[in-house]
């Protein structure tokens, strides 16, 4: 189960805007080495006066431990993310081969995300997100987000790394007695990888983090709701070699938000993106292309 800890306050269109959000992993993983990667992390904020249900939950793991090894993901949905996403060409994937590399990422489309049944259209759409880390004895960590430009939108509009303003109805967001609203959206594409030095612990994150908040307007111009809708992060992916030393399973921490970007003009969803004439590689190719790992995260020899 994920949880969320707000650290930012937006300020957009004269606008209070979202609280800046952090899906955070609570279970404990074994003592050394660990690799994860995790699919959907999704955070709905309860709004009782649109009729707006709180929800919390992810979607789709993969992991592997010191002993080494490959886990292609697990989709289980016992959270019921799927009531609110549906994924396209969804794949995960963890691997330890000590001490030869360490990788863990994540590639899919969102077909669609929505808030509520009632919603008119899908909030979210995206093309293909791929998303890694990797470590091998060469050399330092690698942490990477692919989706190529313009191919994740909220309501049709294209939303790039940096802050988007994205004009909605009602109607749109399935929120009876809205007649307009204005959603800001902060996306952060999370690339960050630990020091190459000494025998310390090394790490590598990455993930793509989706903030949205909405100003809500009635029939007469007055406001019946301002603030946070929701948080999304997308192929959060995780390694951590932390030598013996107990810790917490690794989690995506969103850095701090990047400077606004101008809002583009309304667009319709996306294209798919893929392997082939798009020029994309394929998510196999992704991880075992980048640089990786120093040697003090190797697996101990028995």
């Amino acid at each position: 189960m994920a949880t969320t800890l707000r650290s930012l306050l937006l300020t957009a269109t004269g606008s209070v805007a979202v609280l800046g959000a952090v899906l955070a992993m609570r279970a404990t993983a074994a003592t050394g080495e660990f690799v994860l990667a995790r699919g959907v992390e999704l955070e709905i904020h309860g709004i009782p006066a649109l009729g707006q249900e709180a929800f919390t939950g992810s979607w789709g793991r993969a992991s592997m431990g010191p002993s080494g090894g490959e886990d292609g993901g697990d989709w289980a949905d016992p959270d019921g993310v799927r009531a609110f996403v549906s994924l396209a060409g969804r794949q995960l994937r963890a691997r330890v081969a000590a001490p030869v590399s360490w990788e863990a990422g994540g590639r899919f489309r969102v077909r669609q995300l929505r808030l509520n049944p009632r919603a008119g259209l899908p909030l979210l759409v995206t093309g293909t997100v791929r998303t890694g880390v990797s470590w091998r004895p060469s050399g330092p960590a690698g942490s990477s987000v692919v989706a190529a430009p313009g191919s994740v939108a909220v309501l049709g509009q294209p939303v790039e790394a940096g802050t988007t303003s994205v004009p909605a109805t009602g109607v749109q967001l399935g929120y009876p007695g809205v007649t307009g609203a204005v959603l800001t959206v902060v996306r952060t594409d999370v690339r960050r990888t630990s020091p190459h030095t000494g025998s310390g612990a090394r790490t590598a994150e990455a993930g793509m983090i989706l903030a949205i908040s909405g100003r809500m307007f009635d029939a007469s111009g007055a406001v019946v709701y301002d603030g946070p809708l929701a948080e999304v992060t997308l192929g959060g992916a995780s390694v951590d070699c932390a030598g013996s030393v107990a810790r917490q399973e690794p989690g995506l921490i969103r850095p701090p938000v990047p400077a606004p970007t101008p809002s583009g003009t309304p667009a319709s969803a996306p294209p798919a993106t893929g392997d082939g004439p798009d020029g994309m590689s394929t998510f196999a190719e992704s991880l075992l292309g980048m640089p990786a790992v120093p040697v003090g995260c190797s697996r101990p020899s028995a």
